[in-house]
């Protein structure tokens, strides 16, 4: 599956939120977007979900016109993992992955043993099992966003689409939830809150400022002490752990005069 978005405006209420964003995700490449907050980020990942509308430009999935999809047919192809998973009704964690089938369902077609299977292999690969009698509503803000997550991966999607997945998440959970994402081997787009784990799990980063992507490239190549001060206003020195090997980066606190 291959995600092209060409040109995206989006305003919401008189502001202009995102202004003439494109972006590429390859089939099978982990992308993703950093920028400060209030630049425009999960804008734009609604928009590409179809949850905000698009004032001009295109997004397409291999070749073809998200706005064009109905609602299901889209569903097949994409799942979200968004930042705020609050529920009016209540269900259980085991019903709540379940839904995650619903896209590949015919009107009134029943759940399979294979559907159930899928669930319950899942529910163990997200150390959720345990609770899967418990109420959605009754779980730690950790324990909702990983039973999101297994309802996106019971989905089956070719495109997930994650923003701040790893909000709410103990250090363990955050690894665990990337290193699962990661090994799903499908095409991700994921906004990501810590530069570190951006570029140690994407493959190819896009830098949003005030709407607009004003840098893309490998992580190692877009992640330099001049693109840190261009994005954040901060001064930063980039590094090497030498521990992990991975790229990492220390910011320096600006002191005021």
């Amino acid at each position: 599956m291959e995600l092209a978005v060409k040109d995206v405006h989006v305003t919401l209420g008189k502001a202009k939120i995102v202004n003439g964003v494109s972006l590429h995700v390859g089939e099978r490449q982990s992308v993703g977007i950093i920028g400060p907050n209030g630049c425009g980020k999960s804008t734009l990942l609604k928009a590409i979900y179809r949850v905000n509308p698009i004032d001009s430009g295109e997004v397409l999935l291999n070749g073809q016109n998200v706005t064009k999809m109905s609602p299901k047919e889209a569903a097949r192809h994409i799942a979200v993992v968004g930042q705020f998973n609050e529920l009016a009704f209540d269900f259980s964690v085991q019903d709540m992955v379940l839904m995650g089938r619903s896209p590949h369902k015919k009107m009134m077609e029943g759940y399979s043993e294979a559907d159930y299977k899928l669930v319950e292999d899942t529910l163990r690969k997200t150390e959720l099992y345990p609770l899967r009698q418990r109420s959605y509503l009754s779980l730690s803000g950790g324990e909702k966003q990983r039973v999101i997550l297994a309802r996106a991966i019971v989905q089956q999607p070719e495109l997930l689409i994650l923003d701040e997945p790893t909000n709410h998440l103990d250090i363990k959970f955050q690894f665990e939830v990337l290193n699962l994402v990661k090994d799903l081997n499908i095409s991700t787009l994921c906004v990501l809150h810590n530069i570190e784990l951006s570029a140690r799990y994407c493959d190819y980063l896009y830098a949003m400022k005030q709407g607009r992507i004003v840098a893309e490239g490998a992580p190692n190549k877009l992640i330099t002490k001049e693109t840190i001060r261009t994005i954040y206003d901060v001064e930063s020195e980039i590094y090497t752990n030498p521990i992990t090997q991975d790229l990492a980066v220390a910011f320096l606190p600006t002191r005021r005069k």
